[in-house]
């Protein structure tokens, strides 16, 4: 849910507050009148007038345009306030702005020879490969040895830079840039991540956060209480948990359906999760609330595309990649192209809204078929099966 956008100049003129040097000259000039005194050499050429708009009305503007429009009555809501203004109104209700967080998880290494011993050293690399429009980088945190007998270890690894970007899902990183002796393949595989990656917190998910306290002062144990709970947890956004009432496992429960901006929630979160709820204590009198992962639904997607005339093989192909890593991010598979509309869950994804995003963002794309209906969503989040990208040829 978006924040409101206010326009305090327009609140303030609606309001009769002057915001302009004729508006404030003539108010000026009302109270002087009104005092019994006069200004006669009022022209816009007198040494006096420039001398007294220099003095009294270009600083009456600024204190009311700048100082008052864009910096105090913004802060003073927490619904339009930003940086250090919303950290401290989040700071009156017990909140703090959630920092960027690094992805760590356990990436298989696979031996070429299981009776051999290999060591892997701390600080080699792991990569995914460029579908996604981005290339992501892991580091092995620390050495590790796979004894002889042992086929595949999973390694623990850490993202090179912060940012929910790197939680990709399972198979994304398979590419060694630098071959390691004896390893024949490296892979992410099921539910690797045991620390999920986070961007820093924006002003908008911050303020949402800081809606959800106001509404959970009570204690009472409804939705806005957890939602403020969960969303303490680094990667996740208080308006992508999903709440599923009429008692699901009988009186007084209730599931909480947690997605992630990028990938699986990973279930190491999860139980953290649950633990705070259930383990610490942080629910109500017969409450029951379980937390789990949005659960997804597959998708055989197939496309037909046509592409400008004037395009030669290679030029067809890198549009194709274009077209591809565009549509996975639109299905959560990336944070890359942040402007395309991305999948929710209890929403229509439309393949026409996506259709026209493409076509914007890639001039030399000049026509698309998708044989796809748009995915009507529950509580699921769609996720891709399989894409399939037909070449229609040129129009």
């Amino acid at each position: 849910m978006s924040r409101p956008q206010v326009d305090f100049e327009s609140v303030l003129e609606s309001d009769g507050v002057p915001l302009t040097a004729t508006a404030v000259t003539a108010l000026l000039e009302a109270d002087v009148t009104a005092a019994n005194s006069i200004i006669s050499n009022n022209s816009a050429m007198s040494p006096f007038w420039n001398l007294f708009s220099a003095c009294v009305v270009t600083p009456v503007l600024w204190l009311i345009k700048t100082l008052l429009a864009n910096h105090v009555l913004p802060a003073m809501f927490a619904a339009t306030a930003t940086e250090l203004y919303l950290e401290l109104k989040a700071w009156d209700v017990g909140l703090e702005r959630k920092l960027a967080a690094q992805t760590q998880g356990y990436i298989t290494f696979t031996k070429s020879d299981i009776s051999a011993a290999v060591w892997v050293k701390a600080g080699t690399v792991v990569q995914s490969d460029s579908a996604l429009g981005a290339i992501y980088n892991l580091i092995v945190i620390a050495d590790v040895v796979i004894p002889a007998g042992s086929l595949s270890e999973p390694i623990l690894c850490e993202a090179t830079a912060t940012g929910a970007g790197y939680n990709l899902g399972e198979g994304y990183y398979y590419v060694l840039p630098e071959a390691v002796a004896g390893v024949e393949s490296v892979s992410n595989v099921g539910d690797w991540i045991t620390k999920a990656g986070a961007d820093k917190e924006t002003d908008d998910e911050l303020a949402l956060r800081v809606r959800d306290q106001f509404a959970s002062v009570g204690s009472y144990h409804i939705d806005a209480v957890y939602r403020a709970a969960i969303s303490t947890f680094s990667g996740i956004r208080s308006d992508l948990l999903y709440f599923e009432h009429d008692a699901p496992r009988g009186a007084g429960t209730a599931n909480c359906h947690v997605m992630m901006e990028v990938g699986e929630t990973p279930q190491a979160l999860i139980n953290d999760i649950n633990h705070y709820i259930n383990g610490q204590g942080y629910h109500g009198h017969g409450d029951d609330l379980q937390a789990m992962a949005i659960a997804g639904s597959n998708t055989d997607l197939v496309m037909t595309f046509w592409h400008s005339t004037e395009l030669d093989a290679d030029e067809i192909t890198a549009l194709q990649v274009e077209l591809e890593s565009r549509i996975r991010a639109a299905f959560r598979e990336s944070d890359q192209h942040p402007t395309l509309t991305r999948t929710f869950p209890q929403s229509v994804f439309v393949f026409s809204t996506l259709s026209n995003e493409l076509s914007a963002m890639l001039p030399q794309l000049k026509s698309l078929r998708w044989q796809n209906d748009d995915l009507a969503n529950g509580l699921t989040l769609p996720r891709i099966n399989s894409l399939t990208l037909n070449n229609g040829g040129a129009i």
